[in-house]
C-alpha cells in the first residue's frame, strides 16, 4: 500500500525516530493517534520507510513541541 506523496517527502535522517516510526506525525511532528494516513514511502540506507501524516493539512509545528 502507498500513499499519494503531496508535495515533497523529507529527508528521513532529518526526522526524528518518533517520526520516522510512524508514532509522530512526519510533517507537524504531533503524535498520530488513530487518524493517520500513508504519505508517502522512500528509501533511506536500504530500508524502506512509510512515512505517515495525521491530516491533510497538518499544522505547522508549535513552538516548545519539540
Amino acid at each position: 500500500m502507498s500513499g499519494q506523496p503531496v508535495g515533497s517527502l523529507p529527508d528521513v535522517a532529518r526526522l526524528r525516530p518518533r517520526q520516522q516510526m510512524a508514532m509522530d506525525c512526519a510533517r507537524c511532528a504531533r503524535p498520530l493517534g488513530s487518524g493517520g494516513r500513508v504519505w508517502g514511502e522512500v528509501r533511506h540506507l536500504g530500508l524502506l520507510f512509510r512515512l505517515w501524516v495525521c491530516a491533510p493539512e497538518c499544522l505547522p509545528p508549535v513552538e516548545g513541541e519539540r
